[in-house]
């Protein structure tokens, strides 16, 4: 039974004095762990996000169309519009939006379920790298798949078949799990990490987030590289697991 020894989160939003719209939730004790990424131009987004995630550690089953009801559900049950304010209840109507990454630990298994452009980076205790999904740095300056709260008002085909299409088992790796690290992280951290064409590179930027010890490190480390224009502005979620 592989198991995290130990696990961080943080989040930043992209301007000071604003909610940051990504969410992050995990459980060690059951092996679950989900990353969403709500876009900021829709209504509720980080509710929307905060939703899915929560439905992901409720739900052992995968997910798929029932999931997303159940999701759809937990999160109309909070996100009513003030009956006076006809915009926001024209943006509820419309939907909210978000990419999701789901990290199931099951046994040897480790399952990932990713929607959109949140990505999980693998790096073995031998050194090797792996990105799910795999996405080219280019990726990231197109609009991603996306959850809506609404059906029908996404690209993202609402279908067990489409749910199916986005899951990624990953091959166990020959000495076990022990020592592998896995960071997830929102889109703007994973075009900067994917930005880096050489293996080496990518390395040792991923080995950069996962020495982040607490959200002030990881608060001083996004500023600067936002304001040095390495990082582009944008809310800022990381999820480092060791196991």
């Amino acid at each position: 039974m592989v198991a995290a020894r130990a696990q961080r989160a943080f989040t930043l939003a992209k301007e000071a004095g604003r909610t940051c719209e990504d969410f992050i939730l995990g459980c060690r004790l059951h092996g679950r762990y989900a990353v969403s990424d709500g876009a900021s131009v829709s209504y509720d987004s980080r509710g929307w996000a905060r939703a899915l995630c929560r439905q992901f550690l409720a739900d052992v089953n995968p997910p798929g169309t029932a999931w997303l009801r159940a999701a759809r559900d937990r999160f109309g049950a909070g996100a009513a519009a003030p009956v006076d304010d006809w915009a926001a209840a024209h943006a509820t109507e419309r939907g909210s939006f978000a990419t999701f990454l789901g990290i199931a630990i099951t046994g040897p298994q480790i399952v990932v379920h990713a929607i959109g452009d949140t990505v999980l980076f693998v790096i073995t205790p031998d050194g090797e790298l792996a990105m799910f999904p795999d996405l080219p740095p280019e990726a990231f300056r197109h609009d991603p798949a996306l959850l809506c709260s609404r059906p029908g008002r996404s690209a993202f085909d609402d279908s067990d078949d489409a749910f199916a299409a986005s899951v990624f088992t990953l091959p166990v790796p020959a000495r076990g799990w022990a020592g592998t690290r896995l960071l997830a992280m929102t889109d703007a951290l994973a075009e900067w990490v994917a930005g880096a064409a050489a293996a080496g590179a990518r390395r040792q930027r991923l080995d950069e987030l996962a020495g982040l010890l607490d959200g002030e490190a990881f608060r001083l480390w996004a500023g600067a590289a936002i304001a040095a224009g390495q990082v582009r502005r944008d809310d800022c979620a990381l999820l480092t697991i060791r196991l």
